[in-house]
């Protein structure tokens, strides 16, 4: 059997090729063979190497097993499945080459569209800021409508007043709707840019951390939100999986300085005190007396007392 992935036997040096076999066994006019001389035997024909058919297993017989290593215990599997298990290894290797050469291809352009997004956003802001100092200067100069009154005193001053006041409120509903949509594009942008960031973000994760999940995800989110950090406060590092694996190991040792905690002693030992002249074996305390009294006042019968 050849498998996938291997190329197809080829013949070694001294092995004669197939055609050459071919012409070998069509007849030809050669002295022996006009004489009426025998055709070769079967057995002196030259062999042909090649891919010889597998050996199966005869019935009753029992197939050949391997035994392997699996997350630190011994898996006995069949010869067949060990050729199936790395078959599929192959496959998975080869389409993981190709997932990873694709990516790779991609960086350059993701790079692109990132530093365009990051232009259009930094033009967006530029605008949203523009058109807020405009909004409100055109408030300030709005004022209010000319009273009515104006109308009985000079009518002509009071429909210029008024002209000039709907013309400046015009012109103010114009801007704040401008800013409105601006506002729109901006929000939309960003959104865009989170959304496929998540994505990302979550493909990262699963590649690197084995146990993320969803629950795993919450959890995190839990522990972060109780150190105060949120959305608004991180801003785009929150969607960066950068972020999470830190919060990962973060939490993990506060976990693991928890359970240290635990270890430590609850109540303290007993406090050890010192021996004293007062509470000393008699003998000692006699030995010492003898001693100072030697000290002091060195003789024959303090000597005799200290032996």
């Amino acid at each position: 059997m050849t498998m996938q992935g291997q190329g197809e036997s080829q013949p070694g040096e001294g092995v004669e090729s197939l055609d050459s076999l071919a012409n070998q066994m069509e007849p030809s006019e050669t002295p022996d063979e006009s004489e009426g001389g025998d055709a070769p035997e079967e057995s002196e024909l030259p062999e042909v190497e090649g891919d010889e058919p597998d050996e199966q297993p005869e019935e009753g017989e029992e197939e050949a097993t391997v035994t392997i290593k699996h997350d630190g215990k011994d898996v006995t599997l069949k010869q067949s499945e060990v050729i199936e298990l790395a078959q599929k290894g192959f496959d998975y290797t080869n389409k993981a080459m190709a997932v990873a050469e694709q990516r790779k291809a991609l960086e350059p352009i993701k790079a692109q569209v990132e530093t365009l997004r990051q232009q259009n956003e930094s033009a967006l802001t530029e605008s949203q800021g523009r058109l807020t100092a405009i909004v409100s200067f055109m408030q300030e100069q709005l004022g209010d409508p000319p009273p009515v009154e104006w109308a009985s005193q000079d009518a002509g001053y009071y429909i210029a007043q008024k002209e000039l006041y709907e013309s400046r409120k015009g012109q103010l509903e114009k801007a704040q709707q401008a800013l409105h949509r601006v506002e729109q594009e901006r929000n939309l942008s960003r959104q865009s840019a989170i959304q496929q960031q998540i994505l990302e973000t979550q493909a990262a994760l699963k590649d690197t951390l084995p146990d993320w999940n969803t629950a795993k995800e919450e959890e995190l989110a839990a522990y972060v939100g109780e150190q105060g950090l949120n959305p608004k406060d991180a801003d785009m590092a929150f969607w960066k999986s950068g972020f999470w694996t830190m919060a990962h190991k973060a939490k993990a040792y506060d976990g693991l300085m928890a359970e240290k905690a635990k270890m430590k002693p609850v109540s303290t030992l007993a406090k050890v005190i010192k021996p004293s002249t007062n509470n000393q074996p008699p003998q000692l305390a006699k030995r010492q007396d003898a001693m100072k009294r030697h000290n002091a006042n060195p003789s024959l019968n303090t000597l005799a007392d200290l032996i």
